[in-house]
């Protein structure tokens, strides 16, 4: 039987899918991508949802760019250089011992997988996910040197791991691969990536800039060319023959540091909303996908396999992805402070219970499982790709058993540990906050010294008076933070019995038609805002 393509219908039946599985682990509290693996998995027994084809170029091209991207652009810029050299080792050596150590793993017990599609899997399987380690370890007390490497990490290695895999499959593809040619092309379409993505990065930022000022500064707009920049770098990347996915990247990362410097807020808020729900479509999207393909898999593969054998298979898999991440986080903590005296001297001295907490914390997610459904059908001879099946189940279980295993023992393993947070953010979030409402307060009073009329300066010495309220708020001991967040509830309370009363007000003017829909919707914009900045602001001022 054929498989169905993705149709209108169901992409609209997958993200409606995808916003009840959501709002159900919003309210269960449940880890979002557990749960939308298995409303995938109950998916895939709807009719016509059963075997959904896939076409691996267009899967690749539509949800790889968008993603590494975003990680490129969200990175904290300043915590990825300080945890350069460990993110670097995990990037770098890290992927490929996973993949050395997973292709001829995999390759010795299933001798019917061919070494070239073992190495795409290890591939595959290498890099870590921010999004499903950000999901699983939000509200836990990691160290924040910890939680950099993290999703540094995730960031690097999605790249290292993509550009290993593309090679692995172009040999598995074509039978044909040589190490020596091999290192010298990857030499070469890694710097070219990385140059033609900068590339892009300021060719776009430059756009966006001459839009702003000559003509346009209009949001929506500013929001389109975002979204269309880590699809211009990587076409541009691949169109010349270099990596696509190092191009993305960079792009990424140049887009994180220029655009924080040159949009608008208004410019910045909308993107900012934009991007955070097309991220989570993706995101979300290819959990469900990964829930969807999983049975259909095992029910191909259980014609030649035993259940029992795929089981051994996959759990082996994740012990060895596990075993190999926590026996290289050791040496690569403390090698280069035992051979370098400079390190000893600049870095403090490891916490090994820390270090256990990165070696454990290697879940997998969304990228795995983009890369593993985007491995071609057919070979270059036409041939059916060998072990696609068998990759993909491997790829998907290792992705639940890293968030079943790993990602539920985590908050376990931070008590038995006695791991806390170093409060490092909020304390620097809260100089910050303290900071800026100083230096809004002086700035006032200075204006206020300059102003002849009276109602001026009574309203620039109101201002001053909240900006030193809100510095006080953040200086304040915690006893005195309760009482500030009790009587800010109060406020809110108020507040929301206020725009309630309007709500009603505006809904019975329009009932008695004493207004129309455009006025209606005008009005009920501004108590929205109003709402929400009375809803946000005391968790600003407090978090």
């Amino acid at each position: 039987m054929s498989s169905p393509v993705l149709t209108i219908e169901l992409v609209l039946a997958l993200l409606l899918a995808l916003a009840v599985i959501a709002a159900v682990a919003r309210w269960t509290r449940l880890p979002g991508p557990l749960l939308m693996i298995a409303g995938g998995v109950a998916l895939s027994f709807v009719p016509g949802l059963e075997r959904v084809h896939l076409d691996p170029d267009v899967f690749f091209l539509l949800f790889i760019p968008p993603l590494l991207y975003s990680d490129g652009w969200l990175i904290p810029k300043r915590e990825f250089a300080d945890v350069m050299r460990p993110v670097l080792l995990l990037a770098f050596g890290l992927v490929f011992a996973t993949v050395v150590v997973v292709g001829f793993a995999m390759h010795t017990l299933i001798p019917a997988l061919p070494l070239a599609a073992a190495f795409a899997l290890g591939a595959i399987v290498s890099p870590t996910d921010a999004v499903a380690t950000a999901s699983m370890t939000a509200r836990l007390p990691l160290p924040g040197r910890v939680s950099a490497i993290l999703t540094g990490e995730s960031l690097i290695n999605d790249a290292s791991g993509l550009v290993a895999f593309k090679f692995a499959v172009a040999a598995a593809a074509t039978g044909v691969f040589s190490l020596a040619s091999a290192g010298i092309e990857l030499a070469w379409v890694a710097l070219g990536g990385l140059v033609m993505g900068l590339a892009c990065g300021w060719a776009i930022g430059v756009l966006r800039v001459g839009l702003k000022r000559v003509c346009v500064d209009d949001p929506t707009i500013q929001t389109v060319l975002s979204l269309l920049s880590p699809f211009a770098a990587y076409l541009a990347a691949e169109h010349v023959g270099v990596s696509g996915i190092l191009a993305v990247v960079a792009a990424g990362l140049y887009g994180g540091w220029h655009d924080a410097r040159t949009l608008s807020p208004a410019t910045r808020q909308h993107a900012w909303e934009v991007w955070g729900m097309v991220l989570f479509v993706f995101n979300g999207l290819v959990f469900v996908l990964l829930g969807v393909t999983l049975p259909p898999a095992i029910e191909t593969l259980a014609r030649t396999e035993s259940p029992a054998r795929l089981a051994g298979y996959a759990i082996t898999l994740w012990v060895i992805v596990t075993l190999v991440r926590i026996a290289w986080v050791y040496p690569g903590t403390y090698l280069p402070v035992l051979l370098f005296r400079s390190i000893r001297e600049r870095e403090a001295r490891r916490d090994p219970r820390a270090v256990f907490l990165v070696g454990w914390s290697g879940l997998r997610g969304s990228v795995t499982m983009a890369a593993a459904l985007s491995v071609p059908v057919l070979t270059a001879a036409g041939t059916p790709f060998p072990g696609r099946d068998l990759v993909i189940f491997l790829a998907a279980t290792t992705i639940v058993l890293t968030l079943l295993v790993n990602g539920l023992t985590l908050p376990l393993l931070i008590r038995r540990l006695g791991v806390r947070s170093d409060g490092s953010r909020e304390r620097e979030r809260r100089a910050a906050e303290i900071a800026i409402a100083q230096a809004a307060a002086q700035a006032l009073e200075r204006e206020a010294a300059k102003l002849a009329r009276g109602d001026e300066t009574a309203e620039a010495r109101k201002l001053v008076a909240e900006y030193a309220m809100r510095a006080a708020r953040h200086t304040a001991n915690a006893d005195r933070r309760v009482e500030l967040e009790r009587v800010a509830s109060s406020r809110r309370r108020l507040v929301t019995i206020a725009l309630d009363a309007e709500r009603r007000e505006l809904a019975s003017m329009l009932d008695a038609g004493l207004i129309n829909d455009e006025t209606r919707r005008a009005i009920e914009a501004r108590i929205d805002h109003a709402e929400m900045l009375a809803s946000d602001a005391p968790r600003a001022e407090h978090g």
